[in-house]
């Protein structure tokens, strides 16, 4: 038995099964829970507008935790945070399917999030250090069909869950998940933890906090409360402030909770933004494509999910494609041609109108698939290129840090052009016209994606564009150099 585990922690893709297991978990539970906020809203006899807490106290929750981690894992242990963090959120799920009324549903929802805010970047770090600099596309492909798969099939899951047994069964259901991974983890990961430098940065991790949180409550509120509210006005320049000092603070000390100086790094940087905007735009066409066909379409939970469910099939047949040009092409190229990709299937989707058939729309979640694999795998493959081991804990949990807010504000500002275009989300049924403005916005963020995708450097990304540096045009690469 122990020959057994000692040949299969040996295998690195071991380690990504282990975390793309418990990375779908997380993923699929920012979408599963949309399908039943209906449910919720008539089970405890409250108003949509407050359901609307079980996703957003999700979301906080998860973004908020994430900077801490990269610290965490990196004293305590990787495989011992990453564990407890699976252990917190599995826990979490169960206590959600048994809460009694919504204030305890939400509670229970923000120590979910807490869970999957450290699950995910301290998992992502063991992977990266798993696998070889020239190996790493093999894990972000993996990683990569996860991260569509699960929100792209959770409208599906969720909605046959809440049609043919209950809403709890959605929380139900990462209990096996969850004893899955801690078993497999347990027995197939390795141990890491760097040397220890300095003490807890209490007054970062005040200060993360409440920004982060107050950011995101503010834009969460916005489309409700008003945007010129007194409420939404005040978080939002508290946030201002905290983030100001919580910048000033990390960059000001030699061992801080999220070592920004990674950032100076211009590959991390610009493959970062990448992801970041390609999050916003593929995540919020997910949620608009589906509330579009339900709300504006009247057709059911289970038509929109297998509507957006194409985007899926788009990636899984796309991403081995881009993982193979990949070595030869270099990130910058692949980067523009996926946002060009966004623009354009999201222009395609802003033209959709009352009588557009279903299967028309789910050719342009097909093309969004497509489209998003090609920046997905480019931009996270190159993006940790540089980064030393050492240095991996942090440059996952800034890299997290801004997809997880990115995914939060983007549909919190694209709810606010859908309120802003006719449709208000809280008690109307918003027209198609304004889901035209929706994607329209999307389109303007994919272009500007593009423009950005030109100051990715191909040269820096010399460790994983081929194993002896060479670029598709036969330009011998030199990276930057390692970070950390």
């Amino acid at each position: 038995m122990a020959r057994l585990l000692a040949r299969l922690r040996a295998h690195t893709h071991v380690v990504a099964v282990v975390y793309a297991v418990a990375m779908f978990a997380s993923v699929m539970d920012t979408q599963i829970v949309n399908v039943a906020l209906t449910s919720l809203s008539r089970d405890f006899h409250v108003t949509d507008s407050s359901v609307q807490w079980v996703v957003t106290a999700y979301m906080m929750s998860l973004a908020v935790c994430v900077p801490a981690s990269g610290w965490l894992g990196d004293r305590l242990g990787t495989k011992r945070v990453f564990l407890a963090a699976v252990a917190v959120f599995t826990l979490a799920s169960g206590l959600c399917a048994a809460s009694v009324d919504l204030p305890e549903l939400i509670l229970m929802r923000v120590l979910q999030g807490a869970g999957a805010g450290m699950m995910v970047p301290v998992g992502m770090a063991i992977v990266y250090r798993a696998y070889p600099h020239e190996r790493r596309v093999n894990a972000t492909r993996l990683i990569t069909r996860v991260m569509v798969l699960a929100p792209a099939t959770a409208p599906l899951i969720g909605g046959a869950l809440v049609t043919w047994a209950s809403w709890r069964w959605i929380f139900t259901i990462n209990l096996p998940v969850g004893v899955a991974v801690i078993a497999g983890g347990v027995l197939l990961l390795s141990e890491h933890r760097e040397p220890p430098g300095g003490s807890f940065d209490l007054l970062g991790t005040v200060s993360g906090v409440l920004g982060l949180g107050l950011l995101l409550y503010a834009v969460g509120s916005g489309p409700t409360a008003g945007w010129t509210s007194a409420v939404v006005l005040s978080t939002g320049l508290a946030a201002i402030a905290a983030l100001g000092l919580f910048v000033r603070v990390e960059l000001g000390r030699p061992h801080a909770l999220l070592d920004l100086r990674i950032l100076a790094n211009r590959l991390f940087r610009w493959c970062s933004v990448a992801n970041m905007l390609a999050m916003w735009a593929f995540f919020g066409s997910l949620v608009f494509t589906a509330f579009y066909v339900q709300e504006a379409r009247g057709f059911s939970a289970m038509d929109s999910g297998l509507t957006t469910f194409p985007e899926a099939v788009g990636i899984g047949l796309m991403t081995g494609v881009v993982a193979h040009l990949f070595p030869r092409v270099g990130p910058r190229r692949l980067l523009f041609i996926g946002f060009i990709g966004l623009a354009v299937s999201n222009g395609l989707l802003a033209m959709a109108g009352t009588t557009t058939s279903l299967w028309v729309v789910r050719g342009f979640c097909l093309l969004l698939g497509f489209s998003v694999s090609f920046i997905m795998l480019s931009s996270q493959t190159a993006a940790f290129s540089q980064i030393s081991s050492s240095a991996t804990g942090h440059a996952s949990a800034i890299f997290n840090t801004f997809q997880r807010v990115s995914m939060s504000m983007g549909v919190a500002i694209l709810t606010a052009v859908l309120a802003l275009a006719g449709g208000d989300v809280v008690h109307t049924r918003p027209p198609v016209s304004a889901f035209h403005w929706v994607f329209a916005a999307n389109v303007a963020v994919a272009i500007l994606g593009a423009a950005l995708s030109s100051r990715v450097p191909d040269l820096d990304a010399a460790p994983v564009v081929r194993k002896l540096g060479v670029a598709g045009d036969g330009t011998k690469l030199q990276a930057e150099g390692t970070v950390g």
